[in-house]
Parts: C-alpha cells; structure tokens; sequence
C-alpha cells in the first residue's frame, strides 16, 4: 500500500465508523445456501443490544445469509478502497500504472492542484456521500441508492453513467447496455468497479471545479466545488439551519492539514500496519 493510501485508509477509518451501520451486511457462507434451511445457529452474534448484534438472516438481493458487517470485514473492504482510490489518481492526474510506469497516450485529468488534494476532496465527498456503506458501494436495498437513483461512493446522477465526457471508460459495447446494466459497472467492493466509480466523480468533480471558479468569485475554491457537487450549480448552501458545505471543506481541510503523519490507525486495526 502506497503512503497516500495508507493515509486515506487511516482517515477513513477514523471518519465512517466502519462496523455500526445495520445497512452494512457481510454473508455467511457458514450458513450454506438454502434461504429455508440454514447449516448454522440463528442466535444473536454478539451480546450488545440492538439491530448490529442480530441473528442471521436471509438476504434476498445478496442471495446469502447475512449479518451486520464487522468492523474488520468493513476494514478490508475499506482498504481496498483507499488503494483502488489512489491508483486511479495516479492514472489520470500522472498518467501512471499500477506498477509506476508511464501510460502511452495518456492526456492528464486537468486539476488544479496536487494529487493528495484531488485525494482529499473525493474521500470528502465520498464519505458524506455514502458513508462508506456496503450497501451504498453495491448499490443494495433499501437503503443503497440515492433519491433521485444515484450511485456507488460518489453518488453519481444515472445519467452521467455513459456520458463521453464523464465515463470514457467505458467500451461501445459497455455503451449500448440498458441504463441498469451500465449502473452495475460502477457497483461492487472489486477494484474495477471502485475505479469506475471514482473516474465517474473525479471527472465530474473536475467540470464542477472549473465552473465554480468562474462562478463562485471571491469563494474559497474548496468550499465552491464541494457546493457545486453537491447542488449542480450553487455557490453556497449556507441557511439558517446550517451550512453542509462548510463542514465537508473542515474535513477537506483536516484531511489535508494531517497528513502525514497525524491520523492514525485505530487501535483495534493495529493489524493493518
């Protein structure tokens, strides 16, 4: 893992909470594979109270028995995550490879800033976005997509999902799909799909970068782009009732400020360094 990725992996850790979302649900192959006939105990699977120490149960969209996700298994799934997060960066602000090497033909992603600054404003946004949900990641019921159908960690409007600006990644054949086969290629804990959904958001973040700054004059940069991504085309959000903008540029800022050596791994995930 790269030190950029082990940074973000820490940060998020630190930041999403990971096992203490009930909408977070890891299988059970121990259970077998009959939804009538489970091979395991359907005893609660911790002694706390409430919905994250439940019995297993039968998941009809993950066709598995399932339980609340521990905060381990959403660890690892965190990590790969981080890593797929900034070997995608790399890609389109270096226009390097997994393994450092230059990619032919590759026209840089235009950003204004350091690779650990666009690193910053995607784990920003993603985590308000989605949390870091297994659901969200996956896009599972009831609760894994957004209102209006977006998708994966960056919460993606359907519609940019095959736009040639925003996912030029994407194959002809990929192109002609129906709309939810096409969401399906930015869903899912593998890196090809995490990487779909992150060029996805970085692109569109980009576009939203550049109109604020036309925009959004006399606006710190930071606060303008997250308000644009979030609203379409607002330069702030601020009411009465509060500011969400200005909360996601403090962690934008935390995340930028800590590195690199001031967040640290919990320490229940000693294991991971």
């Amino acid at each position: 893992m790269s030190p950029l990725a082990k940074y973000l992996f820490a940060f998020l850790l630190n930041n999403v909470g990971p096992g203490a979302s009930p909408y977070s649900l890891q299988r059970m192959p121990e259970c077998g594979d009959d939804p009538e006939l489970p091979e395991c105990r359907l005893d609660r699977v911790c002694e706390m109270a409430g919905p994250l120490c439940a019995a297993p149960r039968w998941n009809r969209e993950r066709g598995s028995w399932v339980r609340v996700e521990t905060r381990e298994v959403a660890a690892d799934r965190i990590s790969v995550a981080a890593q797929t997060l900034t070997q995608t960066i790399a890609r389109l602000v270096s226009c390097l490879d997994e393994g450092g090497s230059v990619i032919e033909d590759c026209e840089p992603l235009q950003w204004a800033g350091s690779a650990r600054s666009l690193a910053c404003m995607v784990t920003t946004i993603s985590i308000y976005e989605s949390g870091y949900r297994e659901d969200v990641m996956s896009g599972y019921g009831p609760m894994g997509r957004g209102k209006a159908g977006e998708v994966c960690l960056m919460q993606v409007m359907p519609r940019y999902i095959g736009h040639p600006i925003f996912t030029p990644w994407m194959t002809e054949e990929q192109k002609a799909l129906d709309l939810e086969s096409r969401l399906q290629l930015v869903l899912g804990p593998d890196p090809a799909s995490l990487s779909n959904c992150y060029e996805t958001g970085i692109r569109i973040l980009a576009r939203k970068r550049r109109n604020a700054h036309y925009a959004c004059r006399g606006i710190d940069w930071a606060y303008a782009t997250l308000s644009f991504y979030g609203t379409g085309n607002r330069c702030t959000v601020a009411t009465e009732e509060g500011d969400w903008a200005a909360d996601r540029t403090a962690t934008y800022q935390r995340c930028m400020h800590h590195w690199p050596s001031q967040e640290q791994l919990p320490d229940w995930a000693a294991s991971y360094r």
